[in-house]
C-alpha cells in the first residue's frame, strides 16, 4: 500500500506509523506539507495520512492549513482512505463540516477512552497532547470519547480522524516534554507526573499502535499478516 503522509513540522514525526508500515510492506511517501509547491495527486495513493502540528485551525484558515482541509475534502471525496492524527483529525473534521474548539490547556497525558466500537479501535490507553479538540462532523460515525470530548470518529467507509497521537513512541513523548516544558509548567502541569506516565505506558504503545493500524487498514480493505512485535 502506498501511504502518503502529511507532515506538518520535523519535531511531529511518523515514529511509530514508520515501524508499522516497514514491518507490514507499505511505502511511506512522507511529504512537509508548508514546503509543498504542488500537492500530490490523489491518483497515485493508496491511502493518507494527516500527522499533528504546533499550528491550530482558526476560523478563516490560510494558507497552506486552509490548502490541507481543501485537499483533505477532495479526497475523501474520491474515497480515498484516510487517517487524521490530532492536527490532522481537526483538518479532517474541518474538511468535512466539523468545527475547532480550545482547550483550557493542554491535555497532555495517557488516557483511556471510551470506544464505541471496540473492534476497530481499543480502549487503550492512548497519549494526548493537544490544545484544540474538533467536533463530528455532520454525517460521521462517533467511535470514542474521554468525558465531554469526541476523540475519534469515521467519515464514510474510508475516513478516520483521532484526537491522540497513536504514532508517540517513548522518546518522541519525552522529546516533546522535554521541549515544551517551560509552557507546560506556565499552564501548572506537573511533569515529574507527565515523565512518570511515560515510563509507564511507553512500553506499550508500540503494540496499541500496530493494532489500531491494522485495524484500520483492514477496515479500509487490507488485510495484515501477522507479526511478532519487538
Amino acid at each position: 500500500m502506498r501511504i502518503l503522509v502529511l507532515e506538518h513540522e520535523p519535531g511531529a514525526p511518523t515514529a511509530l506509523l514508520a515501524d508499522w508500515a516497514a514491518s507490514r510492506d507499505h511505502d511511506l511517501d512522507v511529504v512537509a506539507v508548508p514546503a509543498l509547491e504542488r500537492w500530490p495527486e490523489l491518483s497515485e495513493v493508496d491511502a493518507l495520512v494527516s500527522l499533528g502540528s504546533e499550528r491550530s485551525i482558526h476560523a478563516s484558515p490560510e494558507g497552506w492549513i486552509g490548502e490541507e482541509i481543501e485537499f483533505l475534502r477532495t479526497a475523501h471525496g474520491f474515497e480515498v482512505p484516510i487517517l487524521g492524527i490530532c492536527f490532522g483529525g481537526q483538518a479532517l473534521s474541518r474538511a468535512l463540516g466539523g468545527s475547532i474548539g480550545a482547550e483550557e490547556k493542554p491535555e497532555v497525558a495517557w488516557r483511556l477512552i471510551s470506544s464505541l466500537d471496540p473492534g476497530l479501535i481499543s480502549p487503550g490507553p492512548w497519549f494526548f497532547w493537544h490544545e484544540d479538540l474538533f467536533t463530528l462532523p455532520p454525517g460521521a460515525r462517533l467511535l470514542a470519547g474521554t468525558e465531554w470530548r469526541t476523540v475519534a470518529f469515521t467519515a464514510g467507509e474510508t475516513g478516520v480522524g483521532v484526537q491522540f497521537h497513536p504514532e508517540v513512541d517513548g522518546d518522541l513523548a519525552r522529546y516533546w516534554i522535554e521541549l515544551g516544558r517551560a509552557k507546560l509548567e506556565s499552564y501548572g502541569l506537573d511533569i515529574a507526573a507527565l515523565e512518570a506516565e511515560v515510563e509507564r505506558h511507553a512500553p506499550g504503545a508500540r503494540a496499541y499502535a500496530f493494532d489500531l493500524f491494522d485495524r484500520i487498514a483492514e477496515w479500509w480493505g487490507v488485510r495484515s499478516p501477522p507479526i511478532a512485535l519487538r
